[in-house]
């Protein structure tokens, strides 16, 4: 058979949700959401400018936080060498991009991000 989810899923608490995730603040210029399946997989073009080293996504209000990972799968250099989560908080979380050295460092403009959050 098949599952269909509509709404959000709970294990204790929210641990995924059908709503699309928003952009809060950072990425390039005119950063989005260009496509969606709730929170569970989404991905974000960074927007142009090529200056941008981190972004915060807008997620549902979760107990706890939120756990994201995320992959840049348009740039693989020594300079957009790692997306990871670098903050969270009930509503957001931040994701920044790391050089092969582990330093901050831009996303080349209009990277597309493949991003998975849960819900804490």
């Amino acid at each position: 058979g098949t599952a269909t989810f509509s709404g959000q899923v709970n294990v204790a608490a929210l641990l995924l949700s059908a709503t699309a995730p928003t952009i809060s603040s950072g990425f390039g210029t005119s950063p989005s959401v260009s496509a969606n399946n709730g929170t569970a997989a989404f991905r974000v073009n960074v927007g142009t400018g090529g200056t941008a080293t981190r972004g915060v996504i807008g997620l549902p209000t979760a107990a706890g936080g939120w756990n994201c990972d995320c992959t840049d799968i348009t740039t693989q250099s020594a300079t957009v060498f790692l997306c990871k989560q670098t903050a969270s908080s009930t509503t957001t979380a931040t994701v920044g991009n790391f050089d092969a050295a582990g330093a901050t460092a831009a996303w080349v403009g209009s990277d597309i991000l493949a991003i998975s959050c849960f819900a804490f």
